[in-house]
Protein backbone atom coordinates (compact mmCIF):
# COMPACT_ATOMS: atom_id res chain seq x y z
CA UNK A 1 0.00 0.00 0.00
CA UNK A 2 2.77 2.26 0.62
CA UNK A 3 4.69 1.50 -2.52
CA UNK A 4 1.48 2.03 -4.21
CA UNK A 5 0.92 5.54 -2.94
CA UNK A 6 4.19 6.87 -2.99
CA UNK A 7 4.27 5.97 -6.84
CA UNK A 8 0.75 7.83 -7.44
CA UNK A 9 2.19 10.92 -4.88
CA UNK A 10 5.35 11.19 -6.92
CA UNK A 11 3.44 10.48 -10.62
CA UNK A 12 1.05 13.73 -9.68
CA UNK A 13 3.87 15.71 -8.64
CA UNK A 14 5.71 15.39 -11.67
CA UNK A 15 3.14 16.28 -13.67
CA UNK A 16 2.00 18.84 -11.94
CA UNK A 17 3.67 21.71 -14.04
CA UNK A 18 1.16 20.15 -16.81
CA UNK A 19 -1.97 20.24 -14.34
CA UNK A 20 -1.19 24.03 -13.64
CA UNK A 21 -4.37 26.12 -14.32
CA UNK A 22 -6.60 28.63 -12.62
CA UNK A 23 -8.16 26.09 -11.59
CA UNK A 24 -5.17 25.19 -9.45
CA UNK A 25 -3.98 25.92 -6.07
CA UNK A 26 -4.02 25.07 -2.16
CA UNK A 27 -6.89 24.90 0.43
CA UNK A 28 -7.68 24.40 4.39
CA UNK A 29 -10.61 23.49 5.72
CA UNK A 30 -11.88 22.21 8.86
CA UNK A 31 -15.41 20.23 9.49
CA UNK A 32 -17.16 18.76 12.05
CA UNK A 33 -19.41 15.98 12.04
CA UNK A 34 -20.40 11.93 13.37
CA UNK A 35 -17.96 9.55 13.80
CA UNK A 36 -18.96 6.36 14.69
CA UNK A 37 -17.51 2.68 14.94
CA UNK A 38 -18.93 -0.58 14.58
CA UNK A 39 -16.60 -4.22 15.81
CA UNK A 40 -18.59 -7.66 15.10
CA UNK A 41 -18.52 -10.51 18.08
CA UNK A 42 -16.33 -8.33 20.73
CA UNK A 43 -16.86 -11.06 23.35
CA UNK A 44 -19.41 -13.90 23.24
CA UNK A 45 -21.42 -12.90 20.35
CA UNK A 46 -21.54 -9.03 21.92
CA UNK A 47 -21.20 -6.27 18.55
CA UNK A 48 -19.93 -2.92 19.70
CA UNK A 49 -21.81 -0.39 17.86
CA UNK A 50 -20.90 3.33 18.95
CA UNK A 51 -20.58 7.11 17.96
CA UNK A 52 -19.17 10.62 18.88
CA UNK A 53 -18.95 14.04 17.69
CA UNK A 54 -15.67 14.20 15.48
CA UNK A 55 -13.94 16.85 13.94
CA UNK A 56 -11.28 17.38 11.17
CA UNK A 57 -8.94 19.60 9.86
CA UNK A 58 -7.62 20.00 6.40
CA UNK A 59 -5.14 20.63 3.74
CA UNK A 60 -4.97 20.00 -0.01
CA UNK A 61 -3.80 21.11 -3.49
CA UNK A 62 -6.11 20.88 -6.42
CA UNK A 63 -3.92 20.36 -9.81
CA UNK A 64 -6.72 21.07 -11.72
CA UNK A 65 -10.53 21.29 -11.50
CA UNK A 66 -11.06 17.53 -11.88
CA UNK A 67 -7.88 16.34 -9.75
CA UNK A 68 -6.92 17.32 -6.41
CA UNK A 69 -4.49 15.79 -3.14
CA UNK A 70 -5.72 15.68 0.32
CA UNK A 71 -4.20 15.41 3.38
CA UNK A 72 -6.42 15.34 6.85
CA UNK A 73 -6.32 15.62 10.88
CA UNK A 74 -9.35 13.69 12.07
CA UNK A 75 -10.27 12.79 15.65
CA UNK A 76 -14.01 10.62 15.44
CA UNK A 77 -14.20 11.12 19.36
CA UNK A 78 -14.64 8.49 21.91
CA UNK A 79 -17.71 5.98 21.03
CA UNK A 80 -19.23 3.88 23.33
CA UNK A 81 -21.49 0.85 24.01
CA UNK A 82 -22.32 -0.80 26.95
CA UNK A 83 -24.77 -4.09 28.12
CA UNK A 84 -25.62 -4.74 31.30
CA UNK A 85 -27.95 -7.90 32.49
CA UNK A 86 -29.56 -8.65 35.71
CA UNK A 87 -28.92 -12.13 37.76
CA UNK A 88 -31.04 -12.61 40.53
CA UNK A 89 -31.27 -8.98 41.23
CA UNK A 90 -27.75 -8.22 40.81
CA UNK A 91 -26.63 -5.86 37.70
CA UNK A 92 -23.55 -7.14 35.28
CA UNK A 93 -22.63 -4.27 32.98
CA UNK A 94 -19.92 -3.87 31.18
CA UNK A 95 -19.21 -0.35 28.76
CA UNK A 96 -16.49 -0.24 26.05
CA UNK A 97 -14.57 2.53 24.79
CA UNK A 98 -12.65 3.08 21.65
CA UNK A 99 -11.08 6.20 20.84
CA UNK A 100 -10.63 7.01 17.01
CA UNK A 101 -8.28 9.55 15.52
CA UNK A 102 -5.06 9.50 12.84
CA UNK A 103 -3.88 11.23 9.66
CA UNK A 104 -6.14 10.51 6.22
CA UNK A 105 -4.58 11.12 2.84
CA UNK A 106 -6.04 10.65 -0.16
CA UNK A 107 -6.50 11.09 -4.13
CA UNK A 108 -9.97 12.98 -4.96
CA UNK A 109 -11.68 12.95 -8.25
CA UNK A 110 -14.06 16.34 -8.68
CA UNK A 111 -16.79 16.67 -10.81
CA UNK A 112 -17.92 19.95 -11.48
CA UNK A 113 -21.45 20.72 -12.01
CA UNK A 114 -22.10 24.28 -13.02
CA UNK A 115 -20.06 27.37 -11.69
CA UNK A 116 -20.41 26.51 -8.21
CA UNK A 117 -21.45 23.20 -7.59
CA UNK A 118 -19.44 19.91 -7.75
CA UNK A 119 -19.60 16.32 -6.45
CA UNK A 120 -16.18 14.15 -5.69
CA UNK A 121 -14.70 10.88 -4.64
CA UNK A 122 -12.03 9.94 -2.45
CA UNK A 123 -9.42 7.46 -2.36
CA UNK A 124 -6.39 6.69 0.21
CA UNK A 125 -5.03 5.40 3.52
CA UNK A 126 -5.52 6.44 7.00
CA UNK A 127 -2.57 6.06 9.98
CA UNK A 128 -4.86 5.49 12.67
CA UNK A 129 -4.63 5.14 16.24
CA UNK A 130 -7.30 3.49 18.35
CA UNK A 131 -7.66 3.76 22.52
CA UNK A 132 -9.18 0.88 24.64
CA UNK A 133 -11.62 0.83 27.52
CA UNK A 134 -13.17 -0.80 29.18
CA UNK A 135 -15.41 -1.41 32.80
CA UNK A 136 -17.09 -4.01 33.69
CA UNK A 137 -18.89 -4.00 36.95
CA UNK A 138 -21.03 -6.69 38.76
CA UNK A 139 -22.84 -5.14 41.60
CA UNK A 140 -20.21 -3.64 44.17
CA UNK A 141 -17.74 -5.10 42.34
CA UNK A 142 -15.78 -3.22 39.35
CA UNK A 143 -12.95 -3.84 37.00
CA UNK A 144 -11.41 -1.77 34.26
CA UNK A 145 -8.91 -2.00 31.81
CA UNK A 146 -6.90 -0.17 28.42
CA UNK A 147 -4.93 -1.13 25.33
CA UNK A 148 -4.46 0.53 22.12
CA UNK A 149 -3.20 0.06 18.76
CA UNK A 150 -2.42 1.63 15.50
CA UNK A 151 -1.60 0.78 11.63
CA UNK A 152 -2.47 2.14 8.05
CA UNK A 153 -5.65 0.72 6.72
CA UNK A 154 -7.67 1.78 3.45
CA UNK A 155 -10.14 4.65 3.19
CA UNK A 156 -12.68 6.37 0.99
CA UNK A 157 -15.51 9.10 0.68
CA UNK A 158 -18.15 10.44 -1.38
CA UNK A 159 -19.28 14.34 -0.81
CA UNK A 160 -20.59 17.61 -2.48
CA UNK A 161 -19.03 20.98 -2.59
CA UNK A 162 -20.49 24.29 -3.11
CA UNK A 163 -18.37 27.58 -3.56
CA UNK A 164 -19.76 30.76 -2.12
CA UNK A 165 -16.72 33.07 -3.56
CA UNK A 166 -13.44 31.90 -5.51
CA UNK A 167 -12.01 31.69 -2.28
CA UNK A 168 -14.71 30.26 0.16
CA UNK A 169 -17.10 27.29 -0.38
CA UNK A 170 -18.39 24.52 1.98
CA UNK A 171 -18.74 20.78 1.17
CA UNK A 172 -20.94 17.68 2.88
CA UNK A 173 -19.01 14.41 2.70
CA UNK A 174 -19.05 10.58 3.99
CA UNK A 175 -16.01 8.95 4.73
CA UNK A 176 -15.27 5.17 5.54
CA UNK A 177 -12.10 3.63 6.86
CA UNK A 178 -11.37 -0.20 6.87
CA UNK A 179 -9.97 -0.44 10.16
CA UNK A 180 -8.75 -4.51 10.79
CA UNK A 181 -11.63 -6.17 12.30
CA UNK A 182 -13.91 -2.36 13.05
CA UNK A 183 -15.68 -0.46 10.26
CA UNK A 184 -15.23 3.21 11.01
CA UNK A 185 -16.71 6.06 9.34
CA UNK A 186 -17.44 9.66 9.80
CA UNK A 187 -20.23 12.16 8.41
CA UNK A 188 -18.96 15.46 8.22
CA UNK A 189 -19.62 18.91 6.93
CA UNK A 190 -16.48 21.63 6.72
CA UNK A 191 -16.00 24.99 5.50
CA UNK A 192 -12.93 25.28 3.16
CA UNK A 193 -10.53 28.46 2.02
CA UNK A 194 -9.28 28.10 -1.13
CA UNK A 195 -6.09 30.55 -1.89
Amino acid sequence: MRFIFAFVASALLASAPAFAADDSGFYIGAGIGDGSVKVDGIEDGLNFDGSDTAFKVLGGYKFMKYLAAELEYIDAGDAEDKWSEDFKGITEELKLTIGFSGFNASAVGILPIGEKFNVFGKLGFIMWDADFRAKYSYGSFEDSDSDSDSGTDFSWGVGAGFDFTDNLGVRIEYQAFEVEDADADLFSGSVVWMF
